[in-house]
C-alpha cells in the first residue's frame, strides 16, 4: 500500500470524513461534466466530508499528457465543492503559465480592460489578472468549441461576467496559489498547481494527507471572497476583450501542417544524400518544421 494511500486514508478517519480507496468520479450529482474531469481516467483516495460547514471532495485524479517524448500519464489533485447560495455563472479559470499550447494556437481566453485614467490600484489588479489568468466564459472547452464557430460568440456580455471581476476576487486571485479552477453549474472545482514549470519531466501534483487542507482551504476562501463580493461596486469603466484570433488558430495549423511536411521531405533527401544513415533525422527535422511552421503561421496571421 502507498504512503499517499495510508496518508490520505489516515487523514480522513482523524477527521470523521469518509474514504474511497477507487471511485469513478465525483459523488455530488451533476459534478462529473465538470470541464477538469473531461480527459480524467481513474480516480483514488476520495474523501468526502464536511470543512468550514461547506461538503467537499478531494481525490486525485489521473490524466494523460503528452511531450516530446510522448504520452505519459500524471496524477492531480482536485477539490470539489458546492457553491449553495451563490450566483455565479460558469466560466473556467486556467493559470496563463499552463496554456502554452493554446496560446501558439492565438486562444487565451478573455482578458479584462481598464480605461487609460482608471485608478493604479484597479490597473494593478487587472494587469495581473490578465497576466496569471486565462478567463474562459462559460468553460473552456465551450468557449473553444463556439470560438471556432463565431468569434464575437466566446464574449458573454460584462452583467453575465461581473460577479467575478471584483476588485476583492482580482485581489485574492492575485495571491492565491491554484491550478485550474471552474465553476460550472454550482460547483466549484480547483485543481492543484501544477509543478512541472519548476520541475521539468513528469510530475505527479497530488497532496497527500493533512496537505490536502491547502486547497481545501483555497476552495472555501474564494467562496467566501464569491459572497462578499456581491454587494461590491464592480470595477469602473471595465470591458472584456476576445483575445481569441480564428485567423491565427487557423494559420497555426496550417504552418504546423506545411511545415512538418517540409521537415519530413527535408530529411529524406538528407538520408540519400548523407554518406551515413540518420533516420533518427526525418521525426527530428519533421516536428522540428512543424512547430516553426506554427509559429510563423501565428505571426503571419496575428494582425487580421
Amino acid at each position: 500500500m502507498s504512503n499517499h494511500h495510508n496518508d490520505n486514508e489516515t487523514w480522513a478517519r482523524t477527521n470523521g470524513y469518509a474514504f474511497h480507496a477507487e471511485t469513478q468520479g465525483a459523488f455530488f450529482e451533476g459534478a462529473g461534466c465538470l470541464d477538469i474531469f473531461r480527459k480524467a481516467d481513474r480516480f483514488r483516495d476520495h474523501v468526502l466530508g464536511t470543512h468550514r460547514d461547506r461538503p467537499f471532495e478531494i481525490f486525485d485524479a489521473l490524466f494523460q499528457r503528452q511531450d516530446q517524448n510522448g504520452f505519459y500519464y500524471i496524477w492531480q489533485t482536485i477539490v470539489v465543492v458546492p457553491t449553495s447560495g451563490l450566483k455565479l455563472p460558469n466560466f473556467d479559470l486556467l493559470p496563463r503559465r499552463e496554456t502554452g499550447g493554446m496560446n501558439l494556437l492565438g486562444i487565451k481566453g478573455l482578458d479584462l480592460k481598464l480605461a487609460p485614467t482608471a485608478p493604479r490600484d484597479e490597473m494593478h489588479l487587472v494587469d495581473a489578472f490578465n497576466k496569471n489568468y486565462s478567463l474562459f466564459g462559460g468553460g473552456a472547452f465551450e468557449a473553444m468549441e463556439a470560438s471556432i464557430k463565431s468569434a464575437d460568440h466566446l464574449v458573454p456580455s460584462l452583467s453575465d461576467m461581473t460577479a467575478i471581476c471584483k476588485p476583492g476576487i482580482l485581489r485574492f486571485l492575485s495571491t492565491a496559489v491554484t491550478g485550474f479552477i471552474e465553476v460550472q453549474n454550482g460547483y466549484l472545482a480547483i485543481r492543484a498547481p501544477e509543478t512541472r514549470i519548476i520541475s521539468p519531466g513528469i510530475s505527479h501534483t497530488i497532496l497527500k494527507g493533512k496537505e490536502r487542507e491547502s486547497l481545501l482551504t483555497v476552495a472555501n476562501d474564494l467562496l467566501d471572497v464569491l459572497a462578499n463580493a456581491a454587494n461590491e461596486a464592480p470595477l469602473r469603466a471595465l470591458t472584456l476583450e476576445n483575445t481569441f484570433n480564428p485567423f491565427q488558430f487557423l494559420g497555426g495549423i496550417i504552418g504546423g501542417v506545411i511545415g512538418f511536411c517540409l521537415g519530413g521531405l527535408t530529411g529524406v533527401v538528407l538520408l540519400f544524400l548523407l554518406k551515413e544513415k540518420h533516420l533518427f533525422l526525418i521525426p527530428v527535422l519533421a516536428v522540428g518544421f512543424a512547430a516553426i511552421g506554427l509559429f510563423i503561421g501565428k505571426m503571419l496571421t496575428r494582425a487580421k
